[in-house]
């Protein structure tokens, strides 16, 4: 049996992945509301790309590339930092995939080899009544930032 496999839905920014980030202009930020009421799906998602700032999370990264990996890796990091009332926690199992497979391509082409991002999950909502679109709505938002640089 074959199976088709679609492209990456990145394609439309690949140029910009490989498009060293100018640290002067961040933080930039991505934001996407889908709704569609035929399917009945809603997700809304907010998106900070920032270098990373956090001492003890820039510590961790350099005792971890020294102790387990000598050869230099871009790192980058990810936070969950939504009010719970606007998009409970429950949520991130929606976005934080999407955000990680995200990264992994961005590592691939990234030029900046000494900055660390990070991808912060900043602001959302959802409706009960509706089913969840956030992975969705977080593919859209890292276009959005990435169409900025």
């Amino acid at each position: 049996m074959i199976e088709i496999i679609s492209g990456n839905f990145y394609k439309k920014i690949s140029d910009k992945l490989s498009t060293e980030i100018d640290i002067s202009k961040l933080p930039l930020y991505g934001e996407k509301e889908i709704f569609k009421p035929n399917s009945d799906r809603y997700g809304k998602i907010k998106i900070k790309l920032e270098i990373e700032n956090d001492l003890e999370t820039l510590n961790s990264i350099e005792s971890f590339n020294v102790a387990l990996n000598p050869i230099n890796t871009n790192y980058h990091t990810y936070k969950w930092d939504v009010d719970e009332k606007k998009l409970p926690k429950g949520f991130e199992q929606y976005v934080k995939p999407e955000i990680i497979k995200f990264i992994e391509i961005f590592t691939i082409f990234n030029k900046n080899n000494n900055d660390i991002f990070r991808f912060s999950v900043i602001d959302g909502s959802y409706r009960d009544t509706e089913r969840p679109a956030h992975m969705l709505a977080v593919k859209y938002a890292l276009i959005e930032i990435f169409n900025q640089i």
